[in-house]
C-alpha cells in the first residue's frame, strides 16, 4: 500500500532534533534557482522553554532509505512549533483577489498534558470546536471545500455568501473520533493534511481512518512523510517528502491527492516548484490572511485556531457579527445530519437573525487592502 512499518525501529524525538542549518537567506535548497515567495523565519526561542506537542515523540520508520538531510543544523523542533505559533501575515497581493478565510486547526481535544503549552495552543476543546460549527451554521457561512475555494481563486469570483474553508494539519486520530461527527451534523465538510509516515502510531489516525473519513466526503491532503521542516533540507530529500508522502496516500486511497500543507509553515522556492511539479494543485502555509490571488496558490494562507482563542476572536476571523447569548450557550437547530459531505456542494444552514455585518471584500480590478484581525497572545 505504500506504508510499512518496520518492526521493533523506532526513533525518539530527541534523536531526530540532529544539528543541520537553515537554508540561507534566499531559502532555497542547494542547486534550486530563486523564486518568488516568503521564505522562513524563525524566533531564536529556547526548545527548554516550552513543553511537546507530541507526547510520543516517534517517528514512523519506513522500509525505503530517505535521502540524507542537509550535514549542518536545524532549529529544534520546539523551535518549529512555535514558529507556527506565530505566524507572520501574508502579503497582500495587488490587482484582484478572492476573500476565503481558511481556518488552520490541529487538535480538537482537551490537552492532556498541563504543562505543555505547545500543546496547548494547538488543541481546540471539543466544546468550543461544537459552539464554532454551531456559529458558523447560526449565522449562514457555506463551508466549502479547499477545491472550491482553489477555483474561486483563480476565476476571481464565484463563491457562495459567507464562505469559510476548515483545514486540519496533521492527521489525528481526534479528527475522526471528534471533528468528524460534529461537522457532519451540520453537513460541513474539511480537508486533513496527513502525515503519511505517522498513520497508526499514537494520536494519529490509522490507515482505515484515513480511508473512511475520504470514503465519508472529507478530503485527505499530504503533510510530508516525516513531518521535516523542508526548507531545511537538502534537495533530494525534499523532493523525496513531497513525492512520497502523496504516492503513499494515493495508492492508499486509490485516487489523486490534490493538497498538500508544508510542515511549520517551512518551505522555500524549490519546495514550491517541488510542489508544483509533483502534480498538487494547491499547498497552504501558516502564514495568516483572508485574502488570496492565483499567485499564490502554493502558499495558501490561513488563520489559525486553537488555545483556548474565544469565540468572539472566531467570529471575527470568519468576518461575522459578534456572538450572541445563543450562540455562546450553544443554542441553534441543528441541521438534519448528512453522513457523507461532499467537497463540492454544501447545505446552507438557515441563518438566525443578526446584525448586518462588515461588507465582505470581493475581487476586484485593483489592489484591495484588508486587515485581519489581530491575533491575540498565544496563551502558552
Amino acid at each position: 500500500m505504500g506504508w510499512h512499518i518496520r518492526s521493533g525501529r523506532w526513533l525518539p524525538l530527541s534523536a531526530a532534533l540532529v544539528l543541520v542549518s537553515i537554508v540561507p537567506d534566499t531559502g532555497l535548497a542547494p542547486g534550486a534557482s530563486p523564486a518568488a515567495g516568503p521564505s522562513l523565519v524563525l524566533p531564536a526561542i529556547a526548545a527548554a522553554e516550552v513543553g511537546s506537542a507530541e507526547p510520543d515523540g516517534m517517528v514512523l520508520l519506513h522500509n525505503r532509505p530517505r535521502p540524507p538531510p542537509m550535514p549542518t543544523s536545524t532549529p529544534p523542533t520546539a523551535q518549529l512549533l512555535l514558529a507556527e505559533l506565530h505566524p507572520a501575515k501574508a502579503p497582500v497581493p495587488s490587482g484582484p483577489v478572492t476573500y476565503v478565510p481558511i481556518l488552520l486547526y490541529h487538535y480538537v481535544r482537551i490537552n492532556p498534558i498541563v504543562t505543555d503549552r505547545v500543546g496547548f495552543g494547538l488543541s481546540t476543546p471539543p466544546a468550543m470546536f461544537r459552539l464554532q460549527m454551531q456559529y458558523l451554521a447560526n449565522h449562514g457561512f457555506h463551508v466549502i471545500s479547499l477545491h472550491q475555494a482553489v477555483m474561486a481563486i483563480k476565476a476571481h469570483g464565484g463563491l457562495p455568501s459567507r464562505p469559510v474553508v476548515l483545514t486540519f494539519d496533521d492527521g489525528y486520530a481526534d479528527f475522526f473520533t471528534t471533528a468528524i461527527p460534529i461537522m457532519q451534523s451540520h453537513g460541513f465538510t474539511a480537508t486533513d493534511f496527513v502525515i503519511s509516515g505517522r498513520m497508526g502510531q499514537w494520536s494519529f489516525m490509522t490507515p482505515s481512518q484515513v480511508v473512511a473519513a475520504d470514503s465519508m466526503g472529507f478530503t485527505i491532503g499530504a503533510h510530508t512523510v516525516d513531518h521535516v521542516a523542508l526548507a531545511t533540507q537538502s534537495a533530494s530529500r525534499a523532493s523525496w517528502e513531497i513525492r512520497t508522502s502523496k504516492s503513499t496516500l494515493e495508492s492508499l486511497l486509490g485516487h489523486r491527492v490534490l493538497d498538500f500543507a508544508y510542515p511549520y509553515g517551512s518551505y522555500n522556492g524549490y519546495d514550491m516548484a517541488q510542489a508544483q511539479s509533483a502534480g498538487f494543485e494547491t499547498a497552504v502555509s501558516t502564514l495568516y490572511g483572508t485574502v488570496h490571488s492565483p499567485g499564490q496558490l502554493f502558499y495558501l494562507s490561513r488563520m489559525r485556531i486553537g488555545g483556548g482563542l474565544p469565540l468572539s476572536y472566531f467570529a471575527r476571523v470568519v468576518g461575522g457579527p459578534a456572538p450572541t447569548a445563543s450562540d455562546l450557550a450553544g443554542g441553534g437547530a441543528l441541521p438534519t445530519p448528512t453522513p457523507k459531505p461532499t467537497a463540492t456542494a454544501t447545505p446552507a444552514p438557515t441563518p438566525s437573525p443578526t446584525p448586518t455585518p462588515t461588507p465582505i471584500p470581493t475581487a476586484s480590478s485593483s489592489p484591495v487592502a484588508v486587515t485581519p484581525p489581530r491575533l491575540p497572545p498565544i496563551w502558552l
